[in-house]
């Protein structure tokens, strides 16, 4: 590896932006983006790269798994263990009655003209981050999901056998003879 593909990688372990990392690293302007394709796909350096990124999440102690744990920490916060309201306004539940994985979906905790105010990170983007890791979004993802237990298929696909069967059953019922009727011998 040449001393500046070795710098692009640097400094794409730096943000993960290989268009502002192809720059920093002396390649140019106009050609950078390009760059960064042929320079993702040479062995040497998508090696470096993944090595990198493995060091750094052994440092950080940072996971896949830890990071889906925090997303969904954020996804499944109820905020009504959080804080209360009615006519009186809101009320904040005391901070040692709040549970750490609720505690962790609080976004900004303040006070205003009305009383407390409590804000939640989006809830909404949480659970979509962990639908589309689920694979449960467009083509691609599906295709590397987990495979789904056999009362999870998709409706259309119970649907479907379910018709087959009752096909299945219907045609054997005109096919087997009147019960109690001489069999009909084939023409």
């Amino acid at each position: 590896m040449t001393p500046r593909q070795q710098r692009f990688v640097d400094e794409y372990l730096a943000d993960a932006n290989g268009h502002q990392a192809a720059l920093r690293a002396g390649y140019k302007p106009r050609s950078a983006r390009q760059t960064v394709t042929e320079l993702l796909k040479r062995p040497e350096v998508a090696e470096a790269i993944r090595q990198g990124m493995a060091a750094r999440a052994e440092r950080t102690r940072i996971t896949a798994d830890r990071v889906l744990q925090e997303i969904a920490r954020i996804a499944f916060a109820d905020i009504g263990r959080i804080a209360d309201w009615g006519p009186d306004g809101l009320t904040l539940t005391p901070k040692s009655a709040i549970a750490e994985d609720d505690r962790a979906a609080i976004a900004e905790l303040g006070a205003g003209s009305a009383g407390p105010r409590v804000r939640l990170h989006n809830k909404q983007r949480a659970l979509e981050n962990i639908a589309r890791h689920l694979g449960l979004f467009g083509r691609t993802a599906a295709r590397f999901a987990p495979p789904r237990p056999a009362d999870q298929r998709p409706a259309r696909e119970i649907l479907r056998e379910k018709l087959e069967q009752m096909a299945r059953a219907e045609a054997a019922a005109e096919a087997a003879p009147p019960t109690g009727a001489p069999p009909v011998a084939p023409r």
